[in-house]
C-alpha cells in the first residue's frame, strides 16, 4: 500500500539578519511554523456581456509566524530582534532577514526573504510556560 510521510523533526529551519544574527529554530525551540501567502495567483473579471477574463497575478510577499516555546533559546533570540527593531536608526536595514525551511523527507526549501518583524509579540504569563508566535513580513517566498 502506498503511503507518505511527514516528519517535524526533519524540517529544519533557520532564520538570519545581518544585524542580528542567526538562529536554527530546530535546534533552538521550533514549535510551528506558518508560511502564508499574502496575494492570489490568479483573479476574474467579469465583462458588461458576461465573458470572463483569467487574469494572471504575480505576488510573491507573504507572512510567515513562527511560534517559540516561551523561555526558549528561539524565544530569547526573538526578543533580541524584536529590541533591535524597536531601536532601530536605521531603516533600511530592517527588511534584511532570510528564513530558510527545508523538508528534507518531503524534499523542499521554502525561502523567505525581505522578512521583517511585524510586531511584538503578545505575551502570555500562565501556570505553565506557553508558547509565543512572531510574525513576519516576507517581500518574496519561493518554494523550491
Amino acid at each position: 500500500m502506498p503511503y507518505n510521510v511527514y516528519s517535524f523533526p526533519d524540517v529544519k529551519a533557520v532564520l538570519n539578519h545581518p544585524d542580528i544574527g542567526q538562529c536554527s529554530l530546530h535546534q533552538s525551540g521550533m514549535g510551528k511554523i506558518t508560511v502564508s501567502a499574502a496575494g492570489d495567483l490568479a483573479s476574474h473579471t467579469t465583462t458588461a456581456d458576461g465573458y470572463v477574463i483569467v487574469n494572471r497575478l504575480k505576488t510573491t510577499n507573504g507572512t510567515v509566524t513562527v511560534e517559540v516555546p516561551q523561555g526558549s533559546v528561539a524565544d530569547w533570540f526573538l526578543r533580541k530582534w524584536a529590541r533591535w527593531a524597536r531601536s532601530l536608526q536605521d531603516p533600511s536595514r530592517i527588511a534584511l532577514g532570510v528564513l530558510t525551511v527545508t523538508d528534507t523527507v518531503g524534499g523542499y526549501t521554502i525561502v523567505a526573504t525581505g522578512v521583517s518583524l511585524q510586531k511584538v509579540p503578545d505575551r502570555v504569563f500562565d501556570r505553565t510556560a506557553g508558547t509565543v508566535a512572531y510574525t513576519f513580513l516576507a517581500t518574496t517566498i519561493s518554494e523550491q
